[in-house]
Protein backbone atom coordinates (compact mmCIF):
# COMPACT_ATOMS: atom_id res chain seq x y z
CA UNK A 1 0.00 0.00 0.00
CA UNK A 2 1.49 3.38 -1.14
CA UNK A 3 1.68 5.52 1.73
CA UNK A 4 -0.28 3.83 4.33
CA UNK A 5 1.29 1.64 6.61
CA UNK A 6 -0.83 -1.98 6.68
CA UNK A 7 -0.49 -2.28 10.38
CA UNK A 8 -1.77 1.17 11.38
CA UNK A 9 -4.55 0.95 8.54
CA UNK A 10 -5.65 -2.62 10.09
CA UNK A 11 -5.88 -1.34 13.98
CA UNK A 12 -7.66 1.47 12.73
CA UNK A 13 -10.00 -0.32 11.00
CA UNK A 14 -10.30 -2.70 14.28
CA UNK A 15 -11.84 0.09 16.01
CA UNK A 16 -15.09 -0.68 14.13
CA UNK A 17 -16.92 -2.87 15.79
CA UNK A 18 -18.39 -5.61 13.49
CA UNK A 19 -20.49 -9.00 13.67
CA UNK A 20 -18.98 -12.18 12.75
CA UNK A 21 -20.76 -14.01 9.89
CA UNK A 22 -19.86 -17.83 8.42
CA UNK A 23 -20.31 -17.95 4.76
CA UNK A 24 -21.37 -21.17 3.56
CA UNK A 25 -21.61 -23.32 0.33
CA UNK A 26 -21.73 -26.45 -0.93
CA UNK A 27 -19.98 -28.29 -4.04
CA UNK A 28 -21.27 -31.30 -4.32
CA UNK A 29 -21.57 -33.12 -1.33
CA UNK A 30 -19.27 -31.05 0.39
CA UNK A 31 -19.80 -27.84 2.68
CA UNK A 32 -17.03 -25.05 2.25
CA UNK A 33 -17.15 -22.20 4.49
CA UNK A 34 -15.24 -18.94 6.02
CA UNK A 35 -15.64 -16.43 8.93
CA UNK A 36 -16.22 -12.73 7.74
CA UNK A 37 -16.97 -9.99 8.82
CA UNK A 38 -16.67 -8.15 5.92
CA UNK A 39 -20.68 -7.98 5.44
CA UNK A 40 -23.56 -5.80 4.65
CA UNK A 41 -26.65 -5.16 3.63
CA UNK A 42 -27.06 -3.11 0.30
CA UNK A 43 -30.61 -2.77 -0.87
CA UNK A 44 -34.56 -4.11 0.27
CA UNK A 45 -35.66 -3.72 -3.35
CA UNK A 46 -34.08 -6.09 -4.51
CA UNK A 47 -32.88 -7.41 -1.13
CA UNK A 48 -28.97 -7.13 -1.80
CA UNK A 49 -25.75 -8.26 1.06
CA UNK A 50 -22.02 -8.60 -0.01
CA UNK A 51 -19.71 -10.02 1.77
CA UNK A 52 -15.92 -9.23 1.28
CA UNK A 53 -13.87 -12.34 -0.23
CA UNK A 54 -9.99 -12.76 -0.31
CA UNK A 55 -9.02 -13.70 -3.31
CA UNK A 56 -6.17 -16.03 -2.24
CA UNK A 57 -9.07 -18.02 -0.23
CA UNK A 58 -10.35 -21.68 -1.24
CA UNK A 59 -13.94 -19.58 -1.03
CA UNK A 60 -13.02 -16.96 -3.61
CA UNK A 61 -13.09 -19.53 -6.51
CA UNK A 62 -16.19 -21.30 -4.79
CA UNK A 63 -18.18 -17.93 -5.60
CA UNK A 64 -17.56 -17.93 -8.93
CA UNK A 65 -18.43 -21.54 -9.80
CA UNK A 66 -20.89 -22.22 -7.12
CA UNK A 67 -23.79 -19.50 -7.28
CA UNK A 68 -25.21 -20.22 -4.06
CA UNK A 69 -24.16 -19.42 -1.00
CA UNK A 70 -25.12 -17.99 2.86
CA UNK A 71 -24.33 -15.98 5.13
CA UNK A 72 -24.74 -17.17 8.93
CA UNK A 73 -24.69 -14.64 11.79
CA UNK A 74 -23.52 -16.19 14.69
CA UNK A 75 -24.64 -15.79 18.04
CA UNK A 76 -22.07 -14.98 21.33
CA UNK A 77 -21.86 -18.74 21.91
CA UNK A 78 -20.35 -19.55 18.49
CA UNK A 79 -16.67 -18.36 18.91
CA UNK A 80 -15.52 -21.17 18.59
CA UNK A 81 -17.53 -21.77 14.69
CA UNK A 82 -15.83 -18.49 14.04
CA UNK A 83 -12.65 -20.39 15.05
CA UNK A 84 -12.83 -22.78 13.21
CA UNK A 85 -13.52 -21.44 9.87
CA UNK A 86 -11.04 -18.62 10.55
CA UNK A 87 -8.63 -21.94 9.86
CA UNK A 88 -8.12 -22.27 13.50
CA UNK A 89 -7.64 -26.65 15.04
CA UNK A 90 -10.84 -26.07 17.55
CA UNK A 91 -12.76 -29.22 16.90
CA UNK A 92 -15.92 -28.09 16.25
CA UNK A 93 -18.58 -30.31 15.12
CA UNK A 94 -21.15 -28.53 14.24
CA UNK A 95 -24.28 -29.68 11.67
CA UNK A 96 -25.36 -27.78 9.21
CA UNK A 97 -29.17 -27.71 7.62
CA UNK A 98 -30.01 -27.47 4.21
CA UNK A 99 -31.25 -23.93 2.78
CA UNK A 100 -32.13 -21.89 -0.31
CA UNK A 101 -29.31 -23.81 -2.72
CA UNK A 102 -27.22 -24.50 0.18
CA UNK A 103 -26.68 -24.73 3.48
CA UNK A 104 -26.51 -22.71 6.54
CA UNK A 105 -25.10 -23.33 9.90
CA UNK A 106 -27.95 -25.38 12.80
CA UNK A 107 -27.53 -23.24 15.52
CA UNK A 108 -26.96 -19.66 14.19
CA UNK A 109 -28.77 -15.93 14.67
CA UNK A 110 -30.18 -15.36 11.54
CA UNK A 111 -29.37 -16.77 7.71
CA UNK A 112 -29.61 -15.16 4.41
CA UNK A 113 -29.79 -17.76 1.59
CA UNK A 114 -27.72 -15.47 -2.02
CA UNK A 115 -27.01 -16.21 -5.40
CA UNK A 116 -24.60 -14.46 -6.59
CA UNK A 117 -25.52 -11.35 -8.46
CA UNK A 118 -22.42 -9.14 -8.60
CA UNK A 119 -18.70 -9.75 -8.27
CA UNK A 120 -16.39 -7.16 -8.27
CA UNK A 121 -12.18 -6.75 -7.87
CA UNK A 122 -10.89 -4.95 -4.83
CA UNK A 123 -7.84 -5.21 -4.45
CA UNK A 124 -6.63 -8.31 -2.52
CA UNK A 125 -10.48 -9.07 -2.34
CA UNK A 126 -13.45 -9.32 -4.14
CA UNK A 127 -16.94 -8.02 -3.75
CA UNK A 128 -19.59 -10.31 -3.72
CA UNK A 129 -22.79 -9.08 -4.05
CA UNK A 130 -25.68 -11.88 -3.45
CA UNK A 131 -29.25 -11.66 -4.15
CA UNK A 132 -31.47 -12.85 -0.57
CA UNK A 133 -33.43 -15.90 -1.49
CA UNK A 134 -34.52 -16.77 1.87
CA UNK A 135 -34.34 -15.81 5.40
CA UNK A 136 -33.54 -17.65 8.50
CA UNK A 137 -33.86 -15.71 12.23
CA UNK A 138 -34.18 -16.96 15.64
CA UNK A 139 -35.96 -14.66 18.20
CA UNK A 140 -33.92 -14.67 20.61
CA UNK A 141 -30.09 -14.39 21.00
CA UNK A 142 -27.09 -11.99 21.17
CA UNK A 143 -24.44 -11.81 18.30
CA UNK A 144 -20.58 -12.62 18.10
CA UNK A 145 -19.06 -9.53 18.21
CA UNK A 146 -15.25 -8.54 17.24
CA UNK A 147 -13.51 -5.27 17.80
CA UNK A 148 -9.27 -4.46 18.24
CA UNK A 149 -8.60 -8.00 16.66
CA UNK A 150 -10.34 -9.99 19.62
CA UNK A 151 -14.34 -11.41 20.30
CA UNK A 152 -16.30 -9.80 22.41
CA UNK A 153 -20.26 -9.61 23.18
CA UNK A 154 -22.51 -7.21 23.60
CA UNK A 155 -23.83 -6.84 27.67
CA UNK A 156 -26.85 -5.69 28.60
CA UNK A 157 -26.05 -4.49 32.46
CA UNK A 158 -28.66 -1.95 32.46
CA UNK A 159 -32.48 -1.33 31.67
CA UNK A 160 -32.57 0.02 28.13
CA UNK A 161 -29.50 0.03 27.52
CA UNK A 162 -26.35 -2.13 25.83
CA UNK A 163 -22.58 -1.82 26.13
CA UNK A 164 -19.79 -3.91 25.32
CA UNK A 165 -19.06 -6.05 27.66
CA UNK A 166 -15.08 -7.56 27.94
CA UNK A 167 -12.79 -8.51 25.40
CA UNK A 168 -12.70 -12.70 25.79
Amino acid sequence: MTGVDATEFRRACGLFTTGVTVVTTSVGHQVHGMTANSFTSVSLDPPLILICVDTRSRMAPLLTEEKAFTVNVLGHHQEDVSRHFAGAAVGWRGTFVPFGNSVRLDDCLAALACEVYARYPAGDHAIVVGRVTDIYRQERGNPLVFWRGGYTSLAKDLPGSACLGKIV
